[in-house]
């Protein structure tokens, strides 16, 4: 992706086009999935699904904090030029394949060995599991909060705009992403600590619950770099919550689905629920550049009209508030945590008679 031969304006947009497509949409897909559904398959107990799913969250943060601030640095080192784009990226590369080769050798899919002891792993065509799926409320729940965290998250794109025609600050989104990066993996900790006590859908509603109010803070002075500061810091801690835990309840609908119907389908559980969050993606930023345009935004254009600030505002200020308060509402239907130990128990109990 990084090693763009000489095709011209037109042959490089599409050699990006297509490299990037490569890299993010097939290769970081069919590493992630599998990746993602580990959880489910190493351990039947929820605590310990919530401690790995944070663990992982934890090291991508940091990770992603690591990359972000070593990039320039390396690129500059090896000469700030094409090629030097290219040695940074195959470092990180080399890297990146040492850690995945350390998680298939030391990793052990418990939860599937049990499954082959007991006799009750079936193969099971797409079609069925994807019935049962839709019949998994629990899963359709957590599709939903996938598709809004995502699409919310796609919206994010409007702070660059609203650093720079409202606050005409352009460095002000760097440095919101560092505060709330920080205080999202401080708050990353905490969630190891309360997991076990409150439950994972009580972290997440927080998490929820603490990010609406960091927008809502925004509103008592939109233009205070401390109030947008401290919002920051709010939104990292909500954030930390909801993502330190969703990946962990989503890993516990796939014993629902195995009590509901019988079926486990790990692997769809998680395929399924990434093509939600791609979709959500997709159609906010989509929706973020209609609105934008709406309200009469002008990419090109160094000032913008009094409708695009206003367009931006809204974006800004109102919109994850709607996506937040919905999210909340559907979280207080989960109630698998409650379920959980009943489920596994009745499994298991199906499992002996087998």
């Amino acid at each position: 992706m990084f090693t763009a031969p000489d095709f011209g304006t037109t042959g490089k947009i599409i050699y990006a086009f297509l490299t990037y497509n490569l890299a993010v949409t097939v290769v970081y897909t069919a590493i992630n999935l599998p990746f993602g559904s580990l959880a489910a398959l190493m351990t039947k107990n929820q605590t310990e699904r919530g401690y790995l799913n944070i663990s992982k969250m934890v090291f991508a943060f940091g990770g992603g904090m690591v990359v972000n601030a070593a990039t320039l640095p390396l690129v500059k080192y090896f000469g700030n030029d094409s090629s030097a784009w290219q040695k940074t990226f195959l470092i990180y590369g080399v890297v990146a394949i040492i850690f995945f080769l350390i998680v298939f050798f030391t990793t052990k899919e418990a939860v599937t060995e049990e499954a082959k002891k007991a006799g009750s792993e079936e193969k099971v065509n797409i079609p069925q599991a994807l019935k049962s799926l839709i019949k998994n409320k629990y899963w359709m729940i957590l599709l939903a909060i996938f598709f809004l965290n995502s699409v919310v998250n796609a919206f994010i794109g409007v702070n660059v705009y609203y650093a720079q025609y409202i606050m005409n600050d352009d460095s002000l989104v760097g440095n919101l992403s560092i505060f709330q990066n920080i205080a999202s993996f401080a708050a990353f900790a905490i969630c190891t600590g309360i997991i076990r006590k409150i439950g994972k859908q009580k972290i997440a509603i927080s998490g929820v619950a603490i990010s609406f109010i960091g927008y809502a803070m925004v509103l008592l002075n939109p233009t205070s770099y401390a109030v947008l500061y401290i919002a920051a810091i709010i939104k990292g801690v909500g954030n930390a919550a909801l993502s330190g835990v969703m990946y962990g309840m989503l890993a516990d609908t796939v014993e629902y689905n195995d009590w509901k119907s019988g079926i486990r389908a790990e692997g769809l559980v998680f395929s399924a629920n990434s093509i939600g969050q791609k979709i959500g993606s997709g159609i906010g930023s989509a929706v973020l550049g209609w609105v934008l345009a709406a309200f009469g935004f002008v990419s090109s254009s160094a000032a913008q009209p009094a409708s695009a600030i206003s367009g931006i505002r809204v974006i800004f200020l109102y919109v994850p508030l709607v996506v937040f308060a919905i999210m909340f509402i559907i979280l207080l239907f989960y109630k698998l945590d409650k379920e959980y130990g009943h489920i596994v128990e009745d499994l298991e109990k199906r499992a002996k008679r087998a």
